[in-house]
Order: C-alpha cells, then sequence, then structure tokens
C-alpha cells in the first residue's frame, strides 16, 4: 500500500510543505516515486515520518536528524552505537531544557507570590 503525500501529511501531522522540504534535504530514505513523478509512500516512510516528527517537534537539529538518517540507510545494526549516542545526546539536552524551564516555572511562581502579598491574598 502505498500513500500521497497529501495522506501521510494528515497521518503524521505535518504540512505537505514541510514534507516536500524534508524530502528535499535527503530525510525520507527509500522514497519511491511513481511514473508521473509524484511521491509514493510506503509504511516505512510513514514509520520514519513519525520518527522525524517527534524529532523535530522535541528540538533536534536537522543536522542530528541527516546523520541519523544516513546511519539507518547505511544499516541498523551496523550504526546503532552512534545513532545511539545521537538519541542520548538529545534525550541530555532536552533534561536539560526540562530542568531549566522547571526553575523558571518555579521562579514566576514567586513573582505571583509577591504579587498575591501585595494584594494582600496571602
Amino acid at each position: 500500500m502505498t500513500y500521497t503525500t497529501n495522506e501521510v501529511a494528515k497521518k503524521v501531522g505535518m504540512t505537505v510543505s514541510q514534507i516536500h522540504y524534508y524530502d528535499r534535504l535527503g530525510l525520507i530514505p527509500n522514497l519511491d516515486r511513481s511514473t508521473n513523478g509524484y511521491r509514493d509512500f510506503s509504511e516505512t516512510n510513514l514509520v520514519w515520518l513519525t520518527k522525524l516528527k517527534l524529532f523535530t517537534d522535541s528540538g533536534m537539529s536537522l543536522k542530528d536528524i541527516q546523520q541519523l538518517t544516513q546511519l539507518v540507510g547505511e544499516g541498523k545494526l551496523e550504526t546503532v552505537k552512534k545513532r545511539r549516542e545521537i538519541v542520548e545526546d538529545h534525550i541530555f539536552r532536552l533534561v536539560q531544557q526540562e530542568s531549566e524551564i522547571h526553575d523558571q516555572i518555579t521562579y514566576l511562581h514567586q513573582f505571583l507570590d509577591e504579587y498575591d502579598h501585595l494584594e494582600g491574598k496571602s
């Protein structure tokens, strides 16, 4: 079974232009084209685009995504160590961001506490 770009966009929650952009960057491995030149997405492409959306939504750099895509194309077993490093580094950055966001929220709550005190609510 194959899917059109519009179908894939709806299924993975991307825009058609995002998918075209990622294709131009070479981020959709093994993407076939129909005889008229349209993209024909397979189930495997759909699974990869779902992962790609997670990577981009979580702030992974395009450079890292390009490297992951290339490594996956080279073979899963042969490149698992390097792919793991890329994902672990990204998780580390996300955990740092999570900590920073937590600190920011705590600080903002302190502002609200101060405002409550000024308004005589505490």
